[in-house]
């Protein structure tokens, strides 16, 4: 077997799309896993953390809040333009409610959709946005960080090790 690298590659629209919808695929996994463990916490367990050691209501919270800034930043990159609001929220264990998780899953998988649906085929990978952990990263850089996102929450949360990050 033959392997050929090549600057541009002639498929490149159907990899963009194929890496997209494997992207969300794996962000619809991951936040549905999420939303189980959420589903089979009590009130209290929703209400319980610190700033220090995050409770499942934490970081459902963060989680979410996070993956639809994220996808939108990777969006708005793709496009060109100017990513916005780079920041991390630190949720407070007292504002976590079962209804403000659902809406924010809500916004997350609508947030997603959008991307599937917009990201364009060729897009802008010269436009950066600084990452407060990683520094200046491009559309697929943000969205790489999804899994990794998540997986760090929830394999602590699991694991009942301390996550705050």
């Amino acid at each position: 077997m033959t392997l050929t690298v090549a600057d541009d590659p002639p498929d490149r629209p159907g990899w963009v799309s194929e890496t997209i919808r494997l992207l969300a695929d794996g962000t619809d996994e991951w936040r549905a896993r999420l939303l189980a463990r959420v589903e089979q916490a009590t009130d209290a367990d929703l209400g319980a953390g610190s700033d220090d050691d995050w409770g499942v209501g934490q970081i459902a919270v963060h989680l979410l809040i996070v993956e639809r800034g994220v996808t939108l930043i990777a969006l708005r990159l793709a496009h060109g333009q100017e990513a916005g609001s780079t920041g991390q929220p630190r949720p407070a264990a007292s504002a976590v409610t079962r209804p403000g998780i659902s809406t924010l899953a809500e916004k997350a998988a609508g947030a997603l959709h959008r991307l599937r649906a917009e990201f364009p085929a060729e897009p802008n990978t010269g436009t950066t946005a600084r990452h407060p952990f990683y520094g200046d990263m491009n559309c697929f850089g943000w969205l790489l960080t999804l899994p990794n996102h998540y997986i760090a929450h929830l394999r602590a949360l699991e694991g009942g090790t301390v996550t705050a990050i």
